[in-house]
């Protein structure tokens, strides 16, 4: 008889039902885990531990009533910062990266120099999209934290 069903036909479907499924699962699973390893944040849980000093910090920036603009381009960054006068803070030492949103390994180390008084600058290239600007003083002076989203076109 031409076109019966017998149960090994229904064995064979069964299998490759599951073998393409298994590999399709397997495809993503594996493009998943090259793409985002899950924690972006390296000991995140002792950053939570030491969120009174981050608090402490935070107010003691609030004090100094230092305020930042930032112009980001795909080609870089220039930073102003200004005291509560509006005079330009000078000769600050800054550390900075730009972070990707979701990959740690794409963020970019900048080089920040100052250009002019209270004027910072760095260089880089980075592809459009989302990103977020960190910057810190480097230790030495009053703490002065910059972290803002920034969307680079």
């Amino acid at each position: 008889m031409k076109g019966q069903i017998t149960g090994r036909h229904v064995l064979i479907m069964v299998l490759g039902f599951f073998a393409v499924t298994i590999t399709v699962n397997a495809v993503f699973i594996t493009q998943a885990f090259r793409t985002f390893r899950g924690e972006d944040v390296p000991r995140s849980y002792m950053q939570g531990v030491a969120y009174n000093e981050t608090l402490a910090a935070r107010e003691a920036q609030a004090v100094l009533g230092w305020t930042a603009a930032a112009d980001a381009r795909l080609d870089g960054v220039d930073l102003v910062i200004t005291d509560r006068a509006g005079e330009p803070v000078t000769g600050l030492m800054l550390a900075g990266r730009l972070r990707h949103p979701a990959d740690a390994n794409r963020d970019i180390v900048l080089s920040l120099v100052e250009t002019e008084a209270g004027r910072y600058a760095a260089a880089y290239v980075a592809p459009p999209g989302s990103w977020r600007l960190v910057v810190e003083t480097d230790g030495e002076g009053p703490p002065f934290t910059i972290n803002r989203p920034l969307w680079l076109r």
